[in-house]
């Protein structure tokens, strides 16, 4: 029988092994996935929102919070491709507005707070096409946003040490590199 390293193990004691907050969200997202949908997206925005209460002293998130990486892949799926990430940035730091191709996303916050607009293309009687703005929304720690492809919007940092998940459907590299994400 195969182990699969996600399964508590018994080592020298009759008790499993805890399993990680992170390795229960990889196993449920790895377990349940099916694609874009509304309950995958749903599925997986309760997931992510419940990884953001994870224990400070757990010692992966232990390690997040020491490190402060602009970006760490968490964990890539062989099998879905989809990725998890871990972003931290400083007070005013700014994304420009953007859409994320093929793909979709969805930003769980940490700690810390963000502001994030968001924007629809409009185009006029003569063809001239517009970036009109649709109105910001602020995250603060627990909070979830998705982005479907196609969605634009922009980010910008409000607090000092702010951290977030970001759980992506795809590599989005490959999106920028296919000129199907693109930045306004």
């Amino acid at each position: 029988m195969k182990h699969n390293s996600l399964e508590p193990k018994l080592e020298n004691s009759l008790e499993p092994k805890k399993v990680s907050s992170l390795e229960q969200f990889i196993h449920q997202a790895e377990n349940n996935w099916s694609g874009l949908n509304s309950d995958n997206v749903n599925r997986l925005k309760s997931a992510l929102t419940a990884l953001t209460q994870s224990s400070p002293k757990e010692p992966w998130l232990a390690a997040l919070f020491n490190e402060k990486p602009a970006a760490k892949t968490l964990y890539e799926s062989e099998q879905h491709r989809f990725m998890l990430l871990a972003h931290h940035e400083p007070a005013d730091f700014y994304r420009q507005p953007h859409d994320h191709g093929n793909g979709w996303v969805l930003y769980a916050v940490l700690s810390g707070t963000i502001a994030m607009n968001t924007y629809k293309i409009l185009t006029d009687n003569n063809g001239n096409e517009q970036l009109v703005n649709r109105g910001k929304e602020v995250l603060a720690t627990g909070d979830c946003r998705v982005f479907l492809p196609g969605d634009i919007h922009h980010t910008h940092c409000l607090s000092d040490n702010f951290m977030q998940f970001r759980f992506t459907s795809c590599d989005f590299k490959q999106e920028i590199k296919s000129g199907r994400m693109k930045r306004f």
